[in-house]
């Protein structure tokens, strides 16, 4: 927002200049009388406005509050956090100058508060407005249609009319199309290529009841309403790319393609240099797809998105590679994650370690970097959308609703939460609770709840 406030006010500027530079020279309003010849006027120099936007909106320094802090603390001793609680609040521009410190530099299981680092690491990797393409070709030497995957986790069958997600069944319906457009045979084979993405495609480090139970797919580069067997189920593909091109058959015939055979996968070495593209459908922007992940914790998008941003650090397109593309990115940000263990980029894996304070980190950085705004504009609002929708509603919780952006963490004995908070001042504070030895979940996010809305409270007051 005041971001945008500057921009106005410059724009206003340079037109209130405008109007008293063409009065002085009787443009406007001397009336009809000709007018005597102008003198030579300057034009004012202004300041450009990109280079003054980082100075206008950089927070000014925050006191902190000293009964808040000793509220916050007690609530984070409560009993259903159980021993191991790591803390770090800190003002979201300095996060140096913390205002809270509970082993906040020392290593615990982040959950999917990891994805703040995955969603920096990709946008470092990949501009906000650039678009995941998955694409048909025409192979004439084999008379063979290649499905080609690009990365979209997004993709879906029949999206819904307001969604801006790619439409498998509009690639089907174009390709059907430019095929008869162009002569091509009326029975052909179907092959798919989903080589983008390479490793193993599920990480050793999850539970297996993740993939059986549709905590979340194996990660592979083409798959069509997340690897699902049906959209409207939770149960999926053991192989997401097989199950998109079975999908993607069935919608050629439906267009009048005649598909012989099932499907084959392409080899990884395979070139397609004669082949011709014949239809292309794009995902959502980059920045939309992190606000996705964020808002909806999207463990699929994700894993998806670490592949995409270990391309972009010039790593591989495996868990290990998304994994070092965020030590990457962090390194470009003075976080050393060297002694951090991240196997994952969904923050599945119970093995997954790193401190608050670089969770902290990643929020001041969101902040200061306009590439990084979608992380910002992705966390859910407290009380009202994604994971938060259904949290600080009620207790004394609800007196936050609307003051905190944040990104939840859940697994089985583990509960974590990093966001912003608009604190009572006006100013904003940026934190990370994680407790990861806690018996009861649900009365963990609570208590995490609880301790957030302190730093939003105005003790004075009560």
């Amino acid at each position: 927002m005041l971001r945008a406030r500057w921009w106005v006010i410059g724009g206003l500027s340079v037109v209130t200049a405008s109007v008293v530079l063409l009065d002085t020279t009787g443009v406007i309003f001397n009336g009809a009388d000709e007018p005597a010849p102008a003198p030579p006027v300057a034009l004012p120099t202004l300041p450009d406005a990109a280079a003054a936007l980082p100075a206008a909106v950089l927070p000014v320094p925050l006191p902190p509050d000293r009964r808040v802090i000793r509220e916050v603390e007690q609530a984070l001793r409560a009993d259903v956090l159980g021993s191991s609680v790591r803390a770090a609040v800190a003002p979201l521009g300095a996060p140096d100058e913390a205002w809270i410190d509970i082993g906040g530099d020392t290593l615990a299981t982040p959950a999917s508060t990891l994805k703040l680092w995955t969603a920096t690491a990709v946008l470092d990797a990949a501009p906000v407005d650039q678009r995941l393409s998955t694409t048909s070709l025409w192979d004439a030497s084999s008379g063979s249609v290649i499905l080609v995957g690009g990365g979209d986790a997004t993709l879906q069958t029949d999206p819904a009319k307001r969604s801006n997600a790619a439409s498998l069944t509009a690639l089907a319906k174009a390709t059907a199309r430019q095929l008869r457009a162009n002569d091509r045979p009326a029975r052909v084979r179907l092959r798919y290529d989903s080589t983008y993405f390479t490793g193993p495609t599920v990480s050793p480090g999850w539970e297996p009841a993740y993939v059986s139970s549709g905590v979340i797919g194996p990660v592979t580069a083409l798959m069509v309403d997340q690897g699902r067997i049906d959209p409207a189920s939770d149960a999926r593909w053991l192989q997401p790319d097989a199950g998109a091109a079975f999908r993607f058959g069935q919608l050629l015939e439906d267009a009048g393609v005649t598909v012989k055979d099932r499907p084959k996968p392409v080899a990884a070495d395979a070139e397609f240099d004669d082949a011709d593209v014949v239809a292309e459908v794009w995902s959502p922007p980059m920045g939309d797809l992190v606000e996705q992940m964020l808002r909806d914790s999207d463990n699929q998008l994700a894993e998806s998105l670490g592949r995409l941003a270990a391309v972009g650090a010039e790593q591989r397109p495996t868990f290990s590679g998304a994994a070092e593309a965020i030590r990457i990115a962090a390194a470009a940000r003075g976080v050393d994650l060297r002694n951090a263990e991240i196997y994952d980029a969904s923050g599945l894996s119970r093995d997954d370690e790193l401190t608050p304070h670089s969770l902290v980190e990643t929020l001041h950085a969101a902040s200061v970097e306009p590439q990084l705004a979608s992380i910002l504009s992705g966390l859910p609002v407290a009380g009202f959308d994604g994971t938060l929708a259904d949290r600080f509603v009620i207790g004394a919780a609800a007196d936050a609703a609307g003051l905190i952006r944040a990104k939840t963490g859940t697994l089985t004995g583990i509960s974590a939460e990093a966001g912003v908070v608009s604190t009572c001042s006006g100013g904003l504070v940026a934190y990370a609770f994680v407790a990861d030895e806690v018996e009861d979940t649900e009365a963990a996010r609570s208590a995490l709840d609880d301790a957030a809305a302190l730093l939003a409270s105005c003790p004075q007051r009560r």
